[in-house]
């Protein structure tokens, strides 16, 4: 079932992709990424920006779940990494970019839709961590994980939005005015995930993941 979910619920949905990425592990990246790819086809036909999937590392609420950038965030990952992955991993791996390229191809302006939604979406969230900061710098410091994954997500979509020569330059303003928000209250520090991912995060691309907010 696709169902739309509230602030609370994508807080603790990306609170859990926070997780997932502090404590790494390329096979359960891998079996997420395929796990959301068999889901794909059905997530294009609705209309939630969140999907549930059901079974294995998705049984329950604090699990990751489908979207867009969440596919795409596993998809470079493993692009990259998976020299490191096993002759059955990389069979599975090339299975689920094939079922991802189809669709994308197939339902070209449906994927679209979906990657605008989401940039939107986790913008609008980051807005209101930026009135956080303003008013309370500690609870801006302790906030921040989440919102350096949010960005994070945004820029896995726009990467891919060059890739499949779609119209960012709606897009691109919005994005600008948060990077401005997030320099006011960073400060460039290490790597914030673990350093399993270090390489695949360019700092010159992804800067906001080697920045904390100071505590005040």
């Amino acid at each position: 079932m696709t169902t739309e979910v509230g602030v609370e619920m994508q807080s603790t949905v990306i609170a859990k992709e926070v997780q997932v990425s502090s404590t790494y592990s390329l096979n359960r990246d891998l079996q997420e990424f395929a796990q959301m790819g068999d889901k794909l086809h059905e997530y294009m036909l609705g209309d939630a920006l969140y999907m549930p999937v059901s079974g294995g590392f998705f049984g329950g609420s604090s699990t990751p779940q489908l979207t867009t950038g969440a596919f795409l965030l596993r998809r470079r990952r493993l692009s990259l990494l998976q020299e490191s992955l096993d002759a059955p991993q990389r069979a599975l791996l090339d299975a689920s970019m094939k079922q991802h390229a189809d669709i994308q191809q197939e339902w070209r302006l449906h994927y679209e839709k979906k990657l605008r939604q989401e940039v939107n979406a986790r913008l609008k969230l980051m807005a209101a961590f930026f009135r956080e900061c303003s008013e309370s710098p500690r609870d801006c410091a302790a906030a921040y994980p989440v919102e350096a994954m949010r960005r994070t997500i945004v820029q896995e979509i726009l990467l891919a939005m060059d890739e499949f020569d779609y119209d960012k330059d709606e897009l691109l303003p919005k994005v600008q005015h948060c990077d401005a928000s997030l320099r006011l209250h960073l400060k460039a520090g290490e790597f914030i995930w673990s350093a399993k991912l270090e390489s695949v995060y360019p700092r010159t691309v992804f800067w906001w993941l080697f920045a904390r907010p100071e505590a005040g």
